[in-house]
């Protein structure tokens, strides 16, 4: 704010001092020639001749006040287009959130609702999916908001957030499922695949959790999944 004040203060005395040396250097002559006789004219000529490099020094101060201009200027366009930059990196990421925020009501509508659930296409073909899985990709969903809008979560936590999680049986069941499908669907764009890079990298790097009540392993199924849906 003080800033944007002293550009115009300074902006201001640079134009009325330059059109002051305008009028001056138009009306002293013209007074001269009326009211001055020969001899004066001639003495004020002679002042004029010795007064020459003054000129020459108010010129250049002039020539540097309105460089100094041009400079504030164009500095101030430049934070003006930085500041347009980052509102509309804010509405973007504002209308990413709400759009997520709508998703997310849509699932949770799905899971109250089986009725609703069957509208949802399956994760996999012949993959049965239950509530469960929904409730799985809301949870990733909110990491991957988290960290885009910068608010509460780093790369570095997103990732530990993201090992955590396949330490859950039902996560790294869900991710088992939609693994093939998500890295399909994400990998055109830049944002989404660093994010399924993630998971995927949590995922490979968790251990199996093994089935309630002492069954069999979940690592059982997921070396037969594993080959078949790996990418590297």
């Amino acid at each position: 704010m003080r800033r944007g004040v002293l550009r115009k203060t300074v902006l201001v005395v640079s134009v009325l001092l330059g059109v002051s040396l305008v009028f001056a250097s138009i009306l002293v002559p013209i007074v001269l020639l009326v009211r001055a006789d020969n001899q004066t004219l001639r003495r004020w000529s002679d002042i004029g001749q010795a007064l020459t490099p003054v000129g020459v020094l108010f010129s250049g101060i002039a020539f540097g006040g309105i460089v100094l201009t041009l400079a504030l200027q164009q500095r101030e366009l430049q934070n003006q287009r930085e500041e347009l930059g980052i509102l509309k990196d804010e509405q973007r990421r504002s209308s990413e959130v709400a759009l997520r925020q709508l998703h997310t009501e849509l699932i949770k509508m799905a899971i109250e609702d089986p009725e609703l659930l069957e509208v949802w296409p399956p994760i996999e073909p012949n993959v049965g999916e239950t509530k469960k899985d929904h409730y799985c990709n809301l949870i990733l969903n909110l990491q991957k908001v988290a960290y885009e809008t910068k608010t509460t979560i780093e790369v570095d936590e997103l990732r530990g957030a993201l090992a955590y999680l396949m330490t859950s049986r039902d996560v790294y069941l869900f991710w088992t499922k939609a693994r093939a499908a998500r890295i399909a669907v994400t990998e055109s764009d830049a944002d989404e695949d660093f994010f399924t890079r993630l998971i995927d990298h949590a995922y490979r790097n968790a251990v199996p959790p093994r089935r309630p009540g002492g069954g069999a392993s979940v690592a059982v199924l997921a070396m037969g999944i594993r080959p078949l849906l790996h990418r590297r």
